[in-house]
């Protein structure tokens, strides 16, 4: 973490670094003139969280209405009422999609907005063992991690997991007269 301070409040001679706050594991470093503020800069990290989040849920509402540009024959999974969007397994977490392949299978789809880290693949791991334990019997259950971009770390984690596969989304924009 970064603690950003101006060097005009500095008082003469006096020292612009707070220890306590580098005891506390901050880094401290003064802020120029032409630097944004540290307020502008926690307004444009919230915006970005914003973004990400907008995104990842735009991408999953884009997944549910049609499954099939993901993979020929997979729909959402439905049963008694419940919806495999958003699915909340209380133990293992919530699964972004549960769908059902053209084999009658369980699917997983794990959605990263950004770049997706190794740690990725144990989430997606333990919601694949919950399916597996509760709903799909003597079906295969496979997991789908779609992501931005994947670290090397998470392409080497996948690798020796055989039911699991990496894809990465692209974005494309359709415009319209209005």
């Amino acid at each position: 973490m970064r603690l950003v301070t101006g060097m005009q409040d500095v008082g003469s001679g006096g020292n612009y670094v707070n220890s306590p706050f580098q005891n506390l594991g901050f880094t401290i470093v003064p802020l120029e003139n032409n630097q944004m503020s540290a307020n502008d800069s926690d307004l444009l990290d919230e915006a970005e969280s914003e973004v990400v989040f907008s995104l990842e849920y735009d991408l999953e509402n884009s997944l549910v209405s049609n499954l099939e540009q993901l993979e020929e024959g997979l729909r959402l999974y439905q049963q008694d009422g419940i919806t495999g969007q958003q699915l909340d397994t209380k133990v293992a977490g919530r699964i972004d999609l549960l769908a059902i392949d053209a084999q009658g299978d369980f699917v997983v789809v794990e959605l990263k907005a950004e770049e997706a880290d190794r740690q990725v693949c144990g989430q997606i791991q333990a919601y694949m063992g919950w399916v597996k334990e509760n709903l799909a019997g003597d079906k295969k259950v496979r997991g789908i991690v779609i992501a931005n971009a994947f670290t090397t770390r998470a392409i080497y984690a996948a690798k020796v997991v055989p039911n699991l596969s990496l894809k990465k989304y692209q974005i494309s924009f359709k415009f319209a007269d209005i």
